[in-house]
């Protein structure tokens, strides 16, 4: 059996990657919709007549529309993550404009994947912890897979799920330390005053998708 770099020395890889500085910058620009998102949303919380306009104007046809939005954002978002990690990993060159007209391409059949993925998850948490479990790690890198090699949704999944085979145990273990660093990573930004934790996190987006990006190279290497 494969025996995988430890979780701690991913982490601390992606940590040199993330702050070396022309990759630092360019994941903050890439990632600066977000926290232009998580300031407009701090202001109408915080702010009391915009928080009381908001109270009195949302519907349930309203808040329909803003969620949808917000999906549609957040898997944008997810998938110039991917790309921008990559050209970084494969050392590409650095262009914010270059990686979200590629996001706006393959942005229909990401976003089918996504949804794919979650209905396969809730599947199987609905038929107990067991196999909703298997299949989230079954999957894990279906989303690496489809935009480092550009395949379709079924390859996708089935390269993903021959991945983990023989090293299952061995991914989960690193995927729940890279999701207890994502964990507390935002526990100790949410102590900053002002919801200016909530910036910050979101300006690091790409810092908590290189870990599990560096074991899929490594897998899949």
């Amino acid at each position: 059996m494969k025996k995988l770099t430890s979780p701690f020395t991913l982490i601390k890889k992606s940590l040199e990657i993330f702050t070396k500085k022309e990759n630092f910058l360019f994941l903050i620009k890439i990632y600066l919709p977000v926290a232009v998102l998580s300031l407009i949303s701090l202001a109408f919380i915080n702010i009391p007549f915009l928080s009381k306009t908001l109270d009195a104007s949302l519907g349930n046809a309203v808040n329909i529309v803003v969620g949808i939005i917000f999906l549609v954002f957040s898997v944008f978002m997810s998938i110039a993550g991917i790309m921008a990690v990559i050209r970084i990993i494969d050392g590409k060159n650095l262009r914010v404009e270059g990686v979200y007209k590629e996001a706006f391409s393959k942005f229909g059949i990401f976003f089918l994947l996504t949804i794919t993925i979650y209905l396969i998850n809730l599947l199987g948490l609905v038929l107990l912890i067991v196999p909703f479990v298997l299949v989230v790690i079954w999957f894990a890198f279906s989303k690496f897979v489809m935009v480092d090699k550009g395949v379709g949704i079924k390859v996708s999944l089935l390269e993903s799920k021959g991945m983990v085979k023989g090293i299952f145990w061995q991914v989960l273990g690193r995927l729940i330390i890279f999701g207890l660093f994502w964990f507390f990573s935002q526990m100790v930004l949410s102590v900053l005053p002002f919801g200016i934790g909530t910036v910050i996190y979101g300006l690091c987006g790409g810092l908590f998708v290189i870990p599990s990006f560096l074991l899929y190279r490594e897998i899949n290497g």
